[in-house]
């Protein structure tokens, strides 16, 4: 569990709902998120557990309701009372401290590990190039990559290359975390190399992660919550032991029983 609970709201979600077109995939989202927290997104696929985290990060626009990150709106601005979405390049300077961490590693082939890393603390903070690829060589021995920093990803295995896109999303200095399902698309042997870095970052880094997982063992370890979605709902949250050993609602008993079988 996390080290750095602190009792500050990083994350409020209030009254969310989300349709694509006529299908609705978010129901009357409720969610408060501590600073220092680790959040664990569980709950069977379909749910809206990524679209949830993609509203966070304002990839996805919302319906209605809203979603305040350190107590500033995401994506929107609120004007005589009334949400209006911003301009692409407003959206972006307010995502500048929310990293996010994807299923697939989207690294840039032409670009060496350190460079991937640098990259957007230069493009889009303006850090000269000789600290920001510092601090990117520091990030890559701290996701145990030293020795890798001038190898492309072509040349990296797939956990390696989620650590460095692990290391992208720090470099940017985010206050939050985002991990949509990180471990997904590696081959079983490489998922606990990644889950280790994850770990570490929940209980030295002193960031707010929430993470979509099907990894039971990493959300009963490292989450501080353990929250079950289904059909775009939060079905039950709360401690792991108890949302994982001890489960109120029969669904999530049923998706449990599947999943750790």
């Amino acid at each position: 569990m996390s080290a750095t609970v602190t009792g500050s709201t990083m994350v409020r979600i209030e009254q969310l709902d989300k349709s694509f077109g006529p299908h609705q995939v978010l129901f009357d989202i409720d969610l408060e998120v501590a600073a220092g927290e680790t959040v664990c997104l569980i709950g069977p696929s379909g749910s809206g557990k990524s679209t949830l985290l993609r509203c966070i990060n304002h990839l996805e626009d919302i319906n209605y309701g809203s979603i305040t990150v350190d107590d500033e709106l995401i994506g929107y601005r609120l004007e005589k009372g009334r949400l209006h979405e911003l301009r692409e390049k407003e959206a972006c300077s307010k995502r500048v401290e929310i990293g996010m961490v994807f299923q697939h590693f989207n690294l840039f082939p032409h670009m060496t590990a350190v460079e991937n890393v640098s990259f957007a603390p230069m493009k889009v903070k303006g850090e000269d190039r000789a600290s920001a690829r510092a601090y990117a060589r520091e990030l890559l021995a701290r996701v145990g990559l030293s020795g890798k920093e001038d190898f492309y990803p072509s040349q990296l295995s797939g956990g390696q290359q989620q650590r460095v896109a692990i290391a992208r999303a720090l470099a940017m200095r985010p206050k939050l975390m985002l991990f949509d399902e990180p471990t997904s698309a590696l081959d079983p042997e490489l998922v606990g190399e990644v889950l280790a870095v994850m770990k570490d970052l929940a209980l030295t880094g002193g960031i707010t992660m929430i993470v979509v997982t099907h990894e039971m063992g990493f959300a009963r370890e490292v989450g501080d919550r353990v929250i079950f979605m289904d059909a775009g709902r939060i079905v039950e949250q709360g401690p792991p032991e108890q949302v994982l050993g001890e489960p109120e609602h029969e669904r999530t008993r049923a998706f449990l029983s599947a999943v750790l079988r």
